[in-house]
């Protein structure tokens, strides 16, 4: 569980407007709350985690009577000659912090890897295949 609230740290931060657009990226039905919750009227949430099929997520109706939406994408809504270059560039520019949402786990330790996923210390796990060493 998070040590802080999202949602009030975003608001907070934004003077209380919330933000233009969100990207719910874990799949969790909590998570996807959070990302609609700190939208602004008009604003948008982009879910593009993966979840289990039959993962039902709640919505306060009223939060979208602002104009507010949530829509899905597919592998980012982009263009992979053009997006691919872009998140390189962000990386390389120290914008991308791909070193705080990755975590390497080694095959055997998939479990650790479950356990580290739900208890909120890794974003992204990682696993590498046995001789596998990137």
């Amino acid at each position: 569980a998070a040590k802080f609230d999202p949602v009030a740290e975003i608001r907070n931060a934004t003077e209380g407007l919330g933000v233009r657009a969100s990207l719910e990226a874990v799949g969790s039905p909590q998570t996807l709350r959070q990302a609609v919750d700190c939208l602004r009227p008009l604003g948008t949430c982009c879910l593009a985690g993966s979840s289990r099929k039959g993962t039902e997520a709640g919505v306060d109706m009223n939060i979208l009577q602002n104009g507010r939406a949530i829509r899905g994408c597919i592998q980012g809504d982009n263009v992979p000659d053009q997006f691919v270059p872009h998140l390189i560039d962000l990386y390389r520019a120290g914008k991308l912090p791909i070193e705080r949402i990755v975590t390497f786990y080694d095959f055997a330790d998939i479990n650790w890897a479950v356990a580290d996923s739900i208890a909120g210390k890794t974003i992204k796990p990682l696993l590498r295949m046995p001789g596998q060493t990137a």
